[in-house]
């Protein structure tokens, strides 16, 4: 018997948002190799993305938001980590798919966005 999947937050695909993603590496993740990261989804509980970089779980991260009109600060929200999968681009290179949860209480300033797509 299969159950539908009820999720606590819709999950809008990046592309149909007004935003730029930026992501900040701990400290301990900076080093030399190109970086390639790539949004897939957002709500207003978190955010998957897709990276040549694998992200240890609970990992704390920071997002920040920006408008694609006129660069613009929407939001910087933090969270972790929560699920790691690699995943077949076809970049020829490894890559993982990455959900983050933002912290509690983060995030809920991106509802109106959020809400208003279809």
């Amino acid at each position: 018997m299969s159950y539908p999947i009820q999720r606590r937050h819709p999950r809008i695909p990046f592309a149909q948002v007004p935003w730029i993603f930026a992501l900040e590496l701990p400290q301990t993740m900076k080093d030399e190799s190109p970086l390639r990261v790539e949004p897939k989804n957002i709500s207003v509980g978190g955010l998957k993305f897709v990276t040549n970089m694998k992200f240890p779980l609970f990992t704390e991260l920071r997002v920040e938001l920006f408008q694609k009109e006129n660069g613009q600060v929407v939001s910087a929200v933090e969270g972790k980590v929560i699920r790691v999968e690699e995943v077949d681009t076809g970049y020829g290179e490894r890559s993982f798919g990455i959900a983050i949860e933002f912290n509690q209480g983060e995030g809920q300033e991106l509802r109106p966005v959020l809400d208003a797509q279809p």
